[in-house]
Order: structure tokens, then C-alpha cells, then sequence
């Protein structure tokens, strides 16, 4: 074989791997880009779920907090009830003012009392009712910001220009040693 086939077996040869290299750059980047739009989709999704949860979550608090307001709407309204009822009770007992004194008294505390302590317990709850669902909001945040960070963890970066061009030379240097090594 004469030195000029060799030197094109060798370039044919270059060319090839040269070309190899090429195509591999470009599949990475393919690769890549098609996982960058699966992870935004994912992203995507993972925002509209957490959007959804957030409305959902927030109606529910909305008819939680209607409850608890009619709820101490109907306990004040209750303690007026008993008051009335005791204060008629104690005016039927006749007399010029009707039943009056300490025992009255006492007893119109005690409805008060009772009642007051019914809505602290409603305005304790309604704080802690408030504390879960702020908590909740974040949990769902929390949630959604972890889904995406997994959607973008472990993304290929592509194919890597300088490494692509560095095989392409490591390519030609070997062709030309081949070919000084094959022609002696």
C-alpha cells in the first residue's frame, strides 16, 4: 500500500471519530434539553397541584372560621337568653323589685361566667385553628418546593464543547501517529 492510501485510511479514520464526537455532543444536548423540559413540565404541574391545595385549604378555612364566628354569635346570644330567663324568674316572686340580693346575683354571675369561658375557649380555638392552617400553607409549600428542587436534581448538562473538541484532537494526534508509525 502506498503512503497516500495510508494517509487517506488515517483521514477517513479521523473523520470518523471526528464525526463520532460530533453526533455524541449533539445527542447529549438533545438528551439534556429534552430532560430540561420534563423537569419544567414537572415544575409546571407540581405549582398547579399546590395551587389547587392552597384554594382548597383556603376554603376550608373560610367555612371553619364562619363556623366559629356563628358559634359565639350563638353562645352571646345564649347567655342572654339565661339572664332574661333568670331576671323574669326572679321578678315573678313579686314584691315591689321581685328576688334581689346575693343569691340573684351569684346566679346571673355564674350564667356570665360560664358563657365568658365558653367564648375564651372559642377564641382559643379559633387561634390555634388559625396556627394549623398556617402551618398547613407552609407544609404545602414546603411540599411543592422539594417536588421541584427533585424535578431539577441530577439534570445533564449536555454535551461539553471543550470535551467534544479535545476528542476530536485526541482523534487527529492518533491518526497522525498512526500514520508516521504505519508509513515507517
Amino acid at each position: 500500500m502506498s503512503t497516500l492510501a495510508f494517509g487517506a485510511l488515517y483521514a477517513a479514520q479521523f473523520l470518523v471519530n471526528a464525526r463520532t464526537a460530533q453526533h455524541q455532543y449533539q445527542i447529549a444536548e438533545l438528551e439534556a434539553q429534552e430532560q430540561r423540559r420534563q423537569a419544567n413540565l414537572q415544575v409546571a404541574i407540581n405549582n398547579k397541584l399546590s395551587y389547587n391545595a392552597h384554594l382548597n385549604l383556603n376554603e376550608q378555612q373560610a367555612l371553619e372560621l364562619k363556623k366559629l364566628g356563628f358559634d359565639k354569635f350563638e353562645v352571646a346570644k345564649s347567655i342572654r337568653s339565661e339572664k332574661a330567663k333568670i331576671e323574669a324568674i326572679a321578678a315573678s316572686f313579686g314584691g315591689t323589685f321581685g328576688q334581689q340580693g346575693q343569691s340573684y346575683d351569684a346566679t346571673l354571675n355564674n350564667i356570665s361566667r360560664h358563657g365568658y369561658n365558653s367564648l375564651a375557649r372559642k377564641d382559643f380555638n379559633y387561634k390555634i385553628l388559625k396556627s394549623d392552617f398556617l402551618t398547613r400553607h407552609k407544609n404545602i409549600q414546603l411540599e411543592t418546593e422539594s417536588k421541584n428542587n427533585q424535578a431539577f436534581t441530577g439534570l445533564s448538562t449536555g454535551g461539553s464543547i471543550a470535551g467534544t473538541g479535545l476528542q476530536i484532537a485526541s482523534s487527529a494526534i492518533n491518526a497522525a501517529t498512526a500514520f508516521k508509525t504505519g508509513i515507517k
